[in-house]
């Protein structure tokens, strides 16, 4: 009996042995650095391209776990940014962000202008997609700060200068169309002069420079680009040209060719502009039908990924009001160590009261808004509309409605079909809006705004004379 126990108790031995032996091995066994960095790049960009959502998430879980085993730091980071982007192309901004915190506490250890320059470029989007564009432009700043060091600077920098361009469109146009151009000298691509062509259909108006550059991207575009999102997306632009040419049923085989795309690489961010243009389509075809559904789609897609925005808004106005916060513990110690120091109480005391004499100024002077509407409502009624407009509350238009419910009945009487985001239009052009606070309060483009307001006149017969303004506050 004790020789079976004995013989037992060294077969269980040499088994721990062996695993630890094996362990061992694992842990030391050396990672293919090459390999791992060609796949988060090259076929991670395929798989992206092609809206494989599902392989590319878990390629780069894969490749996490490879380079956290081999002690690959910059590879983990990297995986991190690629599920960051991955998450943000879907739609859910609060996981992205998340992600792109991990990376973040990882890059900060390294010194790799690679890394930097891929991590503030992917902040730079998800806070543009969100709405936070003063936000965005910092990170993109920071973006092309570290591109313009990387050796081989191509197609990322290339895009960093086309990223800043859709930042600063609506508002610098001129510069719009400078980076424009660097990214296209960067990177001679079909999306790139995609871009270039749409923004002068756009922003300058010229149809030749339009039609030139939209052509030359359905020229470039490559056999391995064919079902991707970039097809999807060259395919809109170009639509958008046959719209504005009033070529119709071509536009709508285009839209709907991009549409196919756009579903099929699960685009979802892009989809519910692409839905309001082709309802325009619908419209100015006399289909109401199709017109209405497409109508309902934009809708309940915008209303979905503006609910996963706000997520990703409280979270980065929490970081930042944290940052502003720590700065300003730091600005408080040193400006009461100097006045104790230098001037002391009394003095203090004397600024103080300057300082709130200053205060009650500016107070006075914020209680008058800029808006051509208080005389028709309160001070009060017209902020708290504003606060509701700005966060994009849904709250918004039932409020509007209890403090001034005869706009609406007046607009109703003209044409009942009008929907609740038609009627929130009509509330804030009432309210004095311009077309870019409408498309900041409502995470749109400045052209999605100009598309609905135009609709909105064929709905309610106002002719292109009439001021949209002047039409509403006379009801």
């Amino acid at each position: 009996m004790n020789r079976i126990s004995d013989i037992y108790l060294i077969h269980h031995r040499l088994f721990i042995y062996l695993f630890i032996a094996i362990s061992l091995g694992s842990c030391g066994k050396k990672i293919n650095i090459p390999e791992i960095d060609n796949a988060l790049l090259k076929k991670n960009e395929r798989l992206r391209l092609e809206g494989k959502n599902t392989e590319l998430i878990s390629l780069n879980n894969e490749l996490i776990r490879q380079s956290k085993g081999g002690g690959y730091s910059k590879g983990e980071a990297l995986g991190y940014i690629n599920l960051a982007n991955t998450y943000g192309m879907m739609g859910k901004y609060k996981t992205s962000h998340e992600y792109l915190k991990l990376a973040e506490k990882i890059s900060f250890r390294l010194n790799d202008n690679f890394l930097y320059a891929k991590l503030y470029h992917e902040y730079g989007q998800l806070n543009y997609v969100t709405g936070l564009a003063n936000t965005a432009l910092s990170y993109n700043a920071k973006a092309l700060h570290y591109g313009k060091k990387l050796n081989e600077k191509g197609w990322l920098l290339g895009n960093m200068y086309e990223q800043r361009a859709d930042f600063i469109s609506s508002t610098y146009k001129d510069s719009a169309l400078i980076y424009r151009h660097r990214g296209f000298s960067l990177d001679p691509s079909a999306i790139n002069a995609s871009l270039i062509g749409n923004y002068h259909l756009q922003q300058t108006k010229n149809l030749d420079s339009a039609a030139f550059y939209n052509n030359k991207a359905l020229s470039l575009l490559k056999k391995t680009e064919y079902g991707t999102v970039r097809q999807g997306v060259i395919y809109s632009f170009y639509a958008d040209l046959l719209s504005e040419k009033k070529e119709y049923k071509k536009a709508l085989e285009f839209y709907h060719k991009s549409a196919d795309i756009l579903v099929k690489t699960k685009r979802i961010n892009k989809l519910p502009e692409l839905y309001q243009q082709i309802a325009f389509i619908y419209q100015n075809l006399n289909d109401k039908k199709m017109e209405e559904s497409y109508t309902s789609k934009a809708e309940e897609l915008d209303q979905k990924l503006k609910e996963s925005g706000n997520e990703a808004i409280d979270i980065s106005l929490s970081e930042i009001i944290e940052q502003k916060n720590k700065g300003n513990i730091n600005l408080i110690f040193i400006f009461i160590g100097a006045f104790v120091l230098i001037i002391g109480i009394i003095l203090f005391l004397m600024i103080r009261n300057r300082q709130q004499n200053k205060e009650n100024k500016n107070s006075e002077k914020s209680n008058t808004v800029n808006y051509p509407t208080k005389e028709r409502i309160s001070k009060e009624d017209f902020t708290e509309l504003l606060d509701l407009a700005k966060s994009n509350d849904l709250k918004f238009i039932k409020r509007f409605e209890e403090i001034n419910p005869s706009l609406f009945q007046n607009i109703l009487k003209i044409n009942p079909q009008l929907t609740k985001s038609e009627l929130s239009l009509c509330a804030m052009i009432w309210l004095g809006f311009s077309s870019k606070d409408i498309a900041d309060f409502t995470f749109i483009q400045h052209r999605s705004v100009q598309t609905k307001k135009g609709r909105l006149r064929k709905k309610l017969a106002i002719s292109s004379e009439t001021d949209l303004y002047s039409f509403f506050t006379s009801l």
